[in-house]
């Protein structure tokens, strides 16, 4: 076994060298050997600013490219609904005086936009309502998306159609352990000091609502309570009522976010969030065969978008691109080198969506055992466009990344 190793360790630097001795810009022996032994059993791809391949490391090995599936979802977004398209949310009404909020998966609906959403609703008119509905039948009620369960961490916030501030709440305490709102513009609601009594005192930390959509769909209640009443509007019953629109109902308000695409796309690839991406994702799906929005409708249109922005191939074929949801937390899914390469170079006039970090404008791709990379290097003539993809125990990616950034400079 250690032979095939050695002998597949040097199959690898062989085959780099070949490629880099035949590139006009050829990297040292050193450094080609110190990139093979980081990779391992990984993939290294760097092109120039007019598409030379400089580097090439296993470029066709499928790997788990966890995060990175969020650039593609971010150009077929793009594509399909425009930079411009802006996430609704409906407000009925109905005999009874009760309104009635229907999501329809904006995750972008903040504590911001929820006093913006009040205000308009007193300006027109609403000085009073019995029943707040809440209405999230707008995506399946049972969406085939991964979740990583038994964390309150905010990447394990599940979706919904009506989620309000990422299905997250943000608790904080005092010196003396009074448990108090974490971020300034929204309020502690029941809800939120219900989970706050579950913590011990300490650092301010931004949790998730849990599995049960009722629990989401319970802060979102309270939070456009809150709002609503501070907007001069009274609600009288405070209890929990969650119904789908029926004719009934009669549209009052269609509220239009503040922000459009191009913003959603901003927060989903600075931070990686997984709830907008899936939330995009299942949008899709919604776009294509309506509501209700199912993982169903967004696989199959998402797969047909990719198919035609990047080939065939992509979207079904783990040698250049399978992908099934959009925000990498998956493990069934799985990309190529040379896919990604293909991908970031259509992907080059929407570049600087991506985050910047020391001149280089990356994304990057985690779960346990996978570190990953993909983006652009800034040179003078352009953009280097550039793959690291590396399914293993050990994160070398920060290394593999200086590493051609090093050699870029020196063979400038």
């Amino acid at each position: 076994m250690h032979k095939l190793k050695r002998a597949s360790h040097t199959l690898h630097t062989f085959t780099l060298a070949l490629l880099l001795a035949g590139s006009a810009m050829a990297f040292p022996v050193a450094a080609q050997d110190r990139l093979a032994d980081l990779a391992g059993d990984g993939s290294v791809m760097l092109h120039s600013p007019n598409g030379e391949a400089l580097v090439s490391l296993n470029p066709d090995r499928a790997l788990v490219p966890a995060s990175l599936v969020k650039i593609p979802l971010a150009q077929v977004a793009l594509t399909m609904l425009g930079e411009d398209f802006r996430f609704e949310t409906h407000f009925y009404r109905n005999d009874s005086g009760d309104l009635l909020i229907r999501g329809l998966g904006d995750p972008f609906l903040v504590s911001e936009e929820i006093a913006r959403i009040a205000d308009t609703l007193a300006q027109r008119g609403l000085g009073q309502i019995r029943r707040l509905v809440m209405d999230d039948s707008a995506f399946e009620s049972d969406p085939d998306l991964p979740i990583v369960r038994g964390t309150n961490q905010p990447f394990g916030a599940r979706n919904s159609a009506l989620a309000v501030n990422f299905n997250t709440v943000n608790l904080a305490w005092t010196a003396d352990g009074r448990l108090i709102t974490g971020e300034m513009q929204t309020p502690l609601t029941a809800l939120a000091r219900e989970l706050g009594a579950q913590l011990s005192p300490g650092e301010a930390q931004r949790i998730n609502l849990g599995d049960d959509p009722r629990a989401g769909l319970r802060q979102a209640q309270q939070l456009f309570r809150f709002f609503l009443e501070d907007s001069g509007i009274t609600v009288s019953d405070a209890g929990f009522n969650r119904n789908a629109v029926t004719d009934e109902w009669t549209l009052f308000y269609s509220h239009r976010s503040s922000r459009s695409l191009r913003d959603n796309l901003d927060g989903l690839l600075r931070y990686s969030n997984n709830f907008i991406a899936n939330q995009l994702f299942l949008t899709l799906g919604a776009q294509e065969r309506g509501y209700p929005a199912t993982t169903e409708a967004a696989r199959a249109a998402l797969q047909q978008q990719l198919a035609d922005l990047y080939g065939d191939s992509f979207g079904r074929d783990p040698q250049s691109l399978l992908m099934l949801e959009g925000s990498g937390l998956s493990r069934a899914q799985r990309i190529s080198a040379a896919g990604m390469m293909h991908i970031l170079e259509v992907f080059k006039p929407y570049a600087d969506l991506l985050p910047e970090v020391d001149g280089v404008l990356r994304k990057s791709g985690t779960l346990t055992g996978v570190y990953n990379f993909a983006g652009y290097i800034r040179g003078p003539d352009g953009l280097y466009p550039f793959v690291i993809l590396t399914n293993q125990a050990v994160n070398n990616r920060a290394e593999i990344l200086r590493l051609l950034q090093g050699q870029l400079v020196n063979l400038r």
